[in-house]
């Protein structure tokens, strides 16, 4: 089945081990990444948005 999704795609990094994720960034301002299910490989949850303030959870 096919998600669709609103918003843009941009970068993040991982606050937990520093990798860098690509993510959707929806109207709302939640970050999902992309190719995961929830956060990080790492198991963090825990995402900076590349040129952004504040953290976003995924």
């Amino acid at each position: 089945m096919m998600t669709l999704h609103t918003g843009s795609k941009t970068a993040a990094v991982c606050e937990g081990c520093g990798k860098a994720v690509a993510v959707w960034v929806s109207n709302d301002g939640t970050a999902s990444p992309i190719g995961q299910r929830r956060g990080c490989s790492c198991g963090s949850n825990s995402l900076r948005l590349l040129g952004d303030g504040p953290s976003q959870t995924a």
